[in-house]
């Protein structure tokens, strides 16, 4: 066991996902990145039969959540490196050029027997390249061909084009990125009508912009308007030092009068950066203040008497990024989980 626990509060989660749905009720909850640091299986299982789809990176994220939920729509929003695992899997795959499309064809021919004979099918969700300039089809011709390729396949009643999505890069140049996306739409015949799925940063200040389309969330479920979880731990020793002494590595911190320290067993191994120096935790509901520079496996806190080992010590994470001068995104990404204990409040 640990001396620290992550602690998820489900019913922040359930708000947050609430707090989407005032935008979109269709949703993709991204669990990406062991669910952006907050615990895939524990978010999967508490959303479960609450949002429509999952999504991930790569083929192992989504074999992670098949191990214990064997029902769930799951798309693999990256390049899948083994799609026959993820036909065997029931878990859906992007096409993000002809190229792999063309190669889908050659495994589902190989495949042809198997497919049938399992009453399995391919499923495919095709990647737009709208202006991120990352994945996905750049031109409405591609799309065309592709579209012509799969029609005219003698393999289309095992393929089924399942969704179609973009990935908006920015607030910048918005009118053409949702124009770019639209023009792809338009080409889409009537005889697939696919899912249309949108995502990014501002993808929920968009879904005007498009009829029953699907969102798809990362950060905001997690952050937004609240953070999900917050770190909890103990006091592991107190001690005192005098006016002039030093505490931790480089002697970075110099004590002006004798000062109190408390020890808190957790460092930037366990994603606690070492720019955090000078934020506080809260020790027996007082703020207390990250002294030195924070070491691998441990951090100082600048405490009072009152302070013993022991002590809980709770660790809020909403003003870290700013701290950090980086993104929530890496923040919650992280925080290393094996490290620590997990428990759910619901």
């Amino acid at each position: 066991m640990s001396y620290s626990t992550c602690v998820i509060e489900r019913k922040i989660l359930y708000s947050n996902l609430e707090n989407i749905k005032k935008y979109c009720p269709r949703v993709f909850a991204m669990v990406k990145a062991n669910a952006y640091g907050c615990g895939v299986k524990e978010i999967c299982l508490a959303l479960k039969n609450k949002v429509d789809f999952f999504g991930v990176a790569c083929l192992k994220e989504a074999l992670e959540i098949r191990g214990f939920d064997k029902t769930s729509n799951i798309l693999i929003v990256g390049i899948c490196e083994n799609i026959k695992l993820a036909i065997e899997n029931n878990i859906s795959i992007t096409i993000e050029n002809l190229q792999d499309f063309n190669k889908l064809l050659k495994i589902v021919k190989k495949n042809e027997k198997y497919l049938e004979n399992n009453n399995k099918i391919v499923k495919i969700h095709v990647k737009i390249n709208s202006g991120m300039n990352r994945l996905g089809l750049k031109t409405t011709n591609e799309f065309k061909k592709l579209l012509d390729i799969y029609f005219k396949s003698n393999l289309k009643s095992l393929i089924k084009i399942e969704g179609v999505f973009t990935h908006f890069a920015s607030k910048k140049l918005l009118a053409s990125q949702v124009k770019k996306f639209k023009g792809f739409i338009n080409i889409l015949p009537s005889l697939i009508d696919p899912i249309i799925h949108i995502g990014g940063g501002i993808g929920k200040e968009l879904v005007q912009n498009f009829e029953n389309v699907y969102l798809r969330v990362g950060i905001d479920l997690y952050t937004e308007p609240a953070y999900i979880l917050h770190l909890e731990s103990k006091v592991i020793k107190v001690f005192s030092v005098k006016a002039g002494e030093y505490v931790g590595y480089d002697n970075a911190y110099m004590a002006n009068n004798e000062e109190h320290i408390a020890v808190i067993p957790l460092g930037y191994a366990d994603g606690i950066k070492r720019k955090l120096s000078g934020e506080c935790v809260k020790i027996n509901n007082k703020n207390y203040k990250i002294i030195g520079n924070i070491c691998m496996d441990m951090f100082f806190v600048c405490v009072d008497k009152t302070v013993k080992r022991g002590d809980k010590v709770i660790i809020n994470l909403n003003s870290w990024a700013k701290k950090c001068d980086t993104i929530n995104y890496e923040i919650l990404t992280s925080i290393n989980h094996r490290r620590f204990n997990i428990k759910i409040i619901y």
